[in-house]
């Protein structure tokens, strides 16, 4: 009997998913909030996948905009949205949810595991699932039209944490049905902290708003966007998001390593690695600074690890300061509206205590 997975998220990467795990043999239940995102879909009842050069079609078994309809029976239920709409998702699956089910947000910026298992459990779910979260997104992918997808490439290696952490082994194993390029982190800590994202996306945005606002020619985001200067701040605040992951018994990748082991580069600094990485050239900068590069990466990356550093005592001075300035910039309350640790269900928690939460999945 064919397993049954949903996929809730039906932009890049989630019509990716969902085709390439109906390509596996799976029975595929694709969900999105948004009508527009399903229409042409729901028609086709099915996605046109091209990879390493080939072109499929991949017929799906549900299409829907009711999440409770797409988990119906689905033991992995993967997650493939923006960070902002998990709170969403989880609202919308939270009555439906099953013993045994396992959640797989892709990826889950930084505490989106957390956020999504606080949603479900504040709204009287008491069900046994595992919530996880990968660092990143496994594919590069983009749709050509609204039916259609093409995966450009496949990382050979992605690291998910689950909540609680003690039980990786039971999303690796329904993972690796499709996906053996998973590895196992320690815990929701590691994914999380490991967020590149939160380095690269709001610090370059924000230094180059005048330029992003006036200037309608276009510009390098990474070879121009990012001077000596800009590389400068993004280094330190990449300093704080490594002591913060020290504070919680947990060893990450700087912004250097992780640049010299992804990519084909060369260079003593960041500003040095960022100009020599030959795939950085073409990756213009945005038009609008209505851009997910802050929108999404101040709330959902940047305020839960100054948060995550506040409790534990770790000073995160220029990493507040972007969320202070880009909450002016932008007229919100990026700290309230985003992962605090009230909105993550870690409120009121010791350091020793959120450890512990990750380990265990236990509130105290």
């Amino acid at each position: 009997m064919k397993e049954r997975v949903a996929v809730l998220g039906a932009g890049n990467g989630g019509c990716a998913m969902a085709a390439y795990v109906a390509s596996r043999g799976a029975c595929v239940s694709l969900c999105d909030l948004f009508p527009q995102y399903i229409a042409d879909i729901r028609k086709k009842q099915g996605v046109t996948l091209t990879l390493e050069g080939k072109t499929i079609f991949q017929k799906l078994d549900c299409v829907t905009e009711n999440p409770a309809e797409a988990i119906r029976d689905a033991g992995l239920i993967l997650v493939v949205t923006p960070a902002f709409s998990h709170k969403l998702f989880a609202a919308a699956c939270a009555s439906a949810l099953k013993d045994g089910q396992i959640v797989v947000l892709n990826p889950g910026r930084t505490g989106g595991a957390t956020e999504f298992l606080h949603v479900v459990r504040s709204l009287g779910c008491q069900k046994d699932i595992v919530v996880a979260e990968t660092q990143t997104l496994i594919y590069s992918c983009r749709k050509t039209d609204g039916a259609a997808v093409e995966i450009y490439g496949i990382k050979k290696e992605v690291e998910v944490g689950s909540l609680p952490g003690s039980r990786i082994q039971e999303v690796l194993d329904a993972l690796h049905r499709y996906y053996p390029q998973f590895t196992p982190a320690k815990s929701c800590l590691k994914t999380s902290l490991s967020n590149i994202g939160a380095l690269f996306h709001p610090t370059p945005v924000l230094m180059n708003a005048a330029r992003i606002e006036q200037d309608k020619k276009d510009f390098r985001y990474y070879w121009e966007g990012i001077t000596p200067a800009v590389a400068t701040l993004i280094h330190e605040i990449d300093q704080e998001r490594v002591a913060v992951a020290a504070a919680y018994d947990t060893q990450i990748k700087t912004a250097e390593q992780w640049l010299q082991e992804s990519y084909d580069t060369y260079g003593s600094c960041l500003y040095e690695l960022i100009q020599n990485n030959k795939a950085y050239r073409d990756i213009m900068a945005p038009h609008t600074l209505q851009v997910r590069y802050v929108t999404e990466d101040v709330p959902m990356s940047l305020v839960p690890i100054s948060e995550l550093g506040r409790i534990a005592g770790v000073p995160t001075a220029n990493m507040d300061a972007v969320i202070a300035l880009t909450s002016t910039i932008y007229g919100q309350d990026f700290r309230k509206e985003g992962r605090s640790l009230s909105n993550m269900g870690l409120n009121g928690l010791s350091h020793e205590q959120i450890i512990r939460y990750f380990e265990t999945g236990e509130a105290f």
